[in-house]
């Protein structure tokens, strides 16, 4: 295992935020829960600020489906939710994405299908290996949407490695929404003329904006799409096939196909409650009311079923969208106000 000497991003400077410095985690032999193997398992990253001499103030955030390790930056900096005057803040990249490794690197297709806790077991190791945390916990751990699947995972299986845990529109399995938005998504990529069997030279860049502009319709809510004018949603909308489009096709679909397939019960024969009997972290529950994506019944059986829980949903007809930071918003402001107390911060 081997971590490689973090440089300085040149991603845009945010003067409230410490320097981003990216890092890459590489791990020799990984193997997946399917039994397949890769030599080399890179896990890159985002770090912001330093930890301190106990080192016991790092909080780790993972990504969503979609998400690579820039996407939560909004909620990171003094005074956000991920309050770096208080905290080292390490935003990672899960197998499949951004720096870590993932199909288009060159195995495409044949990249090993992987689960929610690959993710976790590689991560783990960055924590223990690369940041030297062998017996201490962390502090914090965040994500939302598969970020909180991540994070389960985490809490389930690797009960005292960390002490509070912020759950963003969470649920413990994917939905059949979920599912069946995932599914006509992928449809939509193999109507490209371009895919070819899978088999893509040139990118299947039209099927893959289609596939983005039909699952956002998905992350919002009907009252959303009434309140907002129909230039709005065509921007959003443009905005989220923009984004599928940047990814290469397999990478996308082998993520999309791990999220849609989790249960964090799975492990417990279908029992969530012994799953969660497990969970020793304190843990924040931040769904919103509108979810249709994941299941806001989903986030509710969470928080009867932790024992140390605050539930705390959030008021927004942004839906699965709700977590998104947008500066000056009501739903962040009450996603910051709600982090910070449950984390007592002052």
């Amino acid at each position: 295992m081997s971590i490689q000497k973090n440089q300085c991003s040149t991603m845009t400077a945010d003067s409230t935020r410490p320097p981003a410095h990216e890092g890459l985690f590489t791990l020799k032999h990984f193997t997946f829960e399917s039994g397949q193997t890769l030599p080399e398992l890179n896990i890159g990253y985002l770090r912001f600020g330093e930890l301190n001499a106990q080192r016991d103030n790092l909080l780790l955030v993972l990504p969503g489906t979609g998400n690579v390790r820039h996407s939560v930056l909004e909620h990171i900096g003094p005074g956000r939710a991920y309050d770096t005057d208080h905290y080292c803040v390490i935003s990672t990249d899960a197998i499949g994405g951004g720096t870590s490794s993932k199909p288009a690197d060159g195995l495409g297709a044949a990249f090993p299908d992987y689960t929610i806790r690959d993710m976790v077991h590689a991560q783990v190791q960055l924590v223990k290996s690369g940041l030297g945390l062998q017996d201490q916990p962390i502090a914090v751990l965040a994500g939302a949407s598969m970020g909180a699947f991540q994070a389960l995972e985490w809490l389930i299986h690797y009960p005292n490695m960390v002490r509070s845990a912020i759950l963003l529109v969470p649920d413990w399995r994917a939905s059949n929404s979920f599912q069946l938005a995932t599914q006509r998504m992928i449809d939509i990529i193999k109507l490209d003329p371009h895919w070819n069997n899978g088999q893509y030279t040139a990118p299947p860049t039209e099927g893959l904006r289609l596939a983005g502009k039909h699952y956002f319709a998905w992350t919002v809510t009907d009252a959303y799409i009434a309140e907002s004018d129909d230039s709005t949603l065509e921007r959003e909308a443009s905005a989220a096939g923009d984004w599928f489009a940047s990814w290469d096709a397999w990478s996308l679909l082998k993520r999309y196909q791990a999220s849609s397939k989790h249960d964090v019960s799975a492990c417990f024969d279908g029992r969530l409650a012994n799953a969660l009997a497990r969970v020793n972290a304190n843990t924040l529950v931040l769904p919103c009311k509108t979810e249709r994506l994941l299941s806001l019944e989903g986030a509710q059986q969470l928080a009867q079923g932790l024992t140390k829980v605050t539930y705390a949903p959030v008021d927004s007809n942004k839906g699965h969208l709700a977590w998104r930071a947008v500066p000056g918003s009501s739903q962040t402001q009450f996603i910051n106000r709600t982090v910070r107390d449950f984390l007592s911060l002052s």
